[in-house]
């Protein structure tokens, strides 16, 4: 009788609003486990975490492997000679380490990453069931490239059911989800967007998979020609892959980084987060061009062409605190400060664990890292200018007890 085998990739968006589902898996991994084991199956584990940029040209990809990430091993993967052990692995220690170390970035293109994951190496059809599971808060359709992969869908179908792929999708309701739902063996957990999966029972969830993994029946029957690279990324030119050299700038104190203007900027993310048990809050104060100045925060959260999120950490509550002010556009500013303040005093604001990302529509991502050791009420954190020298953002990191004013920074 040919060993029960199991190749199970997981497939997870790791755009920004996903990072609450990283720990989520790493921690219920066992419990998909457990029903599998329990029926004597050899499991291999694969990985594929995915974000996007809409970056001059063409948009970028960040595909993160078991063994790595980057453009070699998109060209590993559409090699004439791939290698199972660069794709797929048998401890489940490796998938948690793969897990912590993913940076949440970005936007998303979930189909083109299906296929990428439906392309892997899995093993012989007739001793080896191959699963997907997919895990994202957004819409298939959504995404970098909008509406352009839903043309695709019905060659990726075609290709998952002549590699006798089994598809577990835990996703937002939509007709793209519908279409991959319509599969043989193909399960859905509809879930509610834009929330990292916060509803979502992982425990509960993995080990119902993990069940109905054990008791399928695998499916008989040689494996019928199917199409690789559906998106064309075997033919992807570096500069289409997001690297460990240009995924992200970070400022040390006093440095500044310009933003891309290439095209117009109509999207900006500046992004607070932090882990520590303490309350922050992300404050704006901004002057405009026409002498006009405000102050956007938790009380205020509106303000012209930028607004605040919500109001995270309150009660001391540590972990993966994040509060985001969006802003469509930076033409009428002439100068901001992202701050913070400390609702209950602490320690230094270097104790925090926290930073400033500031994340563009052309693919810019600079981080400010939380480092002042002084203790205040404030911290100015970083600065955005809007001068003769085109728009830029520097690390300032400076404390105060004062509320910070433009101009004084």
């Amino acid at each position: 009788m040919p060993a029960k085998n199991v190749d199970l990739v997981i497939l997870v968006d790791s755009s920004e609003s996903m990072r609450p589902c990283f720990s989520q898996l790493r921690e219920h991994l066992k419990d998909l486990l457990v029903p599998l084991q329990q029926a004597n199956f050899n499991v291999r584990f694969g990985l594929v975490a995915y974000a996007a940029a809409a970056t001059r040209g063409a948009p970028s990809y960040d595909h993160t492997f078991i063994g790595g990430s980057g453009p070699e091993m998109i060209k590993k993967l559409y090699s004439h000679q791939v290698s199972a052990d660069d794709f797929f692995t048998r401890d489940q220690t490796v998938v948690a380490r793969v897990l912590s170390g993913l940076e949440a970035q970005g936007n998303e293109d979930t189909l083109l990453a299906l296929d990428i994951a439906a392309d892997f190496p899995f093993g012989p059809m007739d001793s080896t069931r191959r699963v997907i599971a997919v895990f994202t808060d957004e819409p298939l359709e959504a995404g970098v490239s909008e509406l352009e992969p839903i043309v695709k869908i019905p060659e990726l179908v075609q290709k998952m059911m002549s590699r006798k792929i089994q598809l577990f999708a835990s996703a937002p309701m939509s007709d793209a989800l519908e279409q991959l739902g319509s599969m043989d063996r193909a399960e859905i957990e509809a879930v509610n967007g834009g929330d990292g999966l916060k509803s979502v029972d992982f425990k509960k969830l993995l080990a119902q998979m993990g069940k109905s993994i054990s008791v399928s029946s695998l499916q008989a029957g040689s494996e019928k020609p199917w199409k690789k690279a559906i998106f064309g990324q075997d033919q992807w030119k570096a500069d289409r892959i997001v690297t460990a050299s240009n995924r992200n700038v970070i400022l040390a104190v006093g440095e500044s980084a310009k933003l891309d203007t290439s095209s117009p900027i109509t999207e900006v993310n500046v992004r607070l987060q932090w882990r520590a048990a303490v309350d922050l809050d992300l404050h704006a104060f901004y002057r405009t061009k026409s002498g006009g100045e405000g102050h956007v925060y938790f009380v205020d959260k509106n303000g012209p062409q930028m607004r605040l999120d919500t109001d995270a950490g309150v009660g001391n509550t540590g972990g993966q605190n994040e509060e985001n002010i969006k802003i469509t556009s930076l033409d009428d500013f002439q100068e901001i400060l992202f701050a913070t303040k400390i609702f209950s005093k602490g320690g230094s604001y270097k104790d925090y664990d926290g930073r400033v990302a500031v994340q563009t529509n052309n693919g810019d991502d600079i981080q400010v890292p939380l480092t002042s050791r002084e203790r205040a009420d404030w911290c100015v954190i970083a600065k955005f200018s809007n001068d003769v020298n085109g728009p830029t953002i520097m690390n300032l990191n400076q404390v105060t007890n004062s509320e910070p004013a433009t101009g004084d920074f």
